[in-house]
């Protein structure tokens, strides 16, 4: 009978004891809290990238970009869609880096990864690495240009062997903000 007692105490003690243990890491990792990519973005002055963004192509068809705060703002959530395909990401940063990285999947089974970059200018740069379902690589980058509270320039270039972009894009956009809608939640 005090065997089983004493078991009982040890048992409320360790369970004590980890309860505390847990709440004061917590409470220490939540003190050395990680700034987060949307701090980032208002510091650098890039954080006009969160919204819901149209264009339409040359025939008609409507590209749709939303990029939507998530977990206190460590996360943007990546939505893309034009025509029958879609695609779905996320940008995040990594501690110790310099740049934010994207990483998305598609709807043909493809994923790609990318690395973002706020210029001086004030515009983004997301160099990417598309693989296919072959596994075919294709490199690109996108320069994002916040033209006024309502537009963006979207500026899609190849890139060199050395991941540089070419001097002149393949094709330019312009986006216009839109509202936002509950079905944009990712």
């Amino acid at each position: 009978m005090k065997e089983r007692t004493t078991a009982r105490v040890k048992m409320g003690l360790l369970k004590t004891m980890f309860l505390v243990t847990a709440i004061l890491i917590i409470w220490s990792s939540s003190a050395a809290a990680q700034q987060s990519l949307r701090d980032l973005a208002k510091e650098f002055g890039v954080d006009w990238l969160a919204g819901r963004w149209t264009a339409k192509t040359d025939d008609g068809t409507t590209i749709l970009l939303v990029y939507k705060w998530e977990l206190n703002g460590h996360l943007l959530a990546v939505d893309f869609k034009m025509g029958e395909y879609a695609s779905r990401g996320m940008i995040f940063y990594e501690p110790g880096g310099e740049n934010a990285t994207q990483v998305s999947v598609d709807n043909r089974g493809s994923r790609s990864k990318a690395t973002w970059e706020a210029r001086d200018d004030g515009a983004l740069v997301s160099k990417s690495e598309y693989v296919d379902v072959e596994g075919n690589v294709r490199k690109s980058a996108a320069v994002y240009k916040n033209i006024d509270a309502k537009t963006i320039k979207i500026a899609i270039y190849g890139l060199d062997e050395n991941g540089e972009l070419n001097d002149k894009p393949w094709f330019t956009t312009d986006f216009k903000r839109q509202p936002v809608v509950k079905k944009d939640a990712a």
